[in-house]
C-alpha cells in the first residue's frame, strides 16, 4: 500500500510567502492606480475612465484579499504536517 501524501513544510512556507509577496504587490498596485489622475477633458470619458479605474482597482484588492485567504487556509495544513514526514516513516517501520 503506498504511503500516504504529506505535503513538505518548508513548500508550504514558501507558498504561503509568495501569496503574502503577492497580496503585498496587489495591494500596492490598487493604491497606485487611484493614485493616478488622468484627466480626459471630456465629462462622459472621465466617468468611464474613473469607473473602469475603480472596477480595476477593486480587482486588484480582491486578488488581495484571496492571496491572504490562501495563505491563512496553510498556516492549519502547515501544523498538521510533521517537521520531517521522512522521520515519521522511519518511526513507523516504512522505508524510503
Amino acid at each position: 500500500m503506498p504511503a500516504a501524501h504529506l505535503p513538505d513544510r518548508m513548500a508550504l512556507d514558501t507558498v504561503a510567502a509568495e501569496l503574502s509577496r503577492s497580496g503585498a504587490a496587489t495591494l500596492d498596485a490598487s493604491q497606485e492606480l487611484l493614485a493616478h489622475y488622468s484627466d480626459t477633458g471630456e465629462a462622459r470619458s472621465q466617468r468611464a475612465l474613473d469607473t473602469l479605474v475603480d472596477q480595476a482597482a477593486e480587482a486588484l484588492r480582491a486578488l488581495t484579499d484571496s492571496f491572504a485567504d490562501l495563505a491563512g487556509q496553510l498556516q492549519p495544513t502547515r501544523s498538521q504536517v510533521p517537521a520531517d514526514p521522512g522521520t515519521t516513516r522511519r518511526r513507523q517501520g516504512t522505508r524510503r
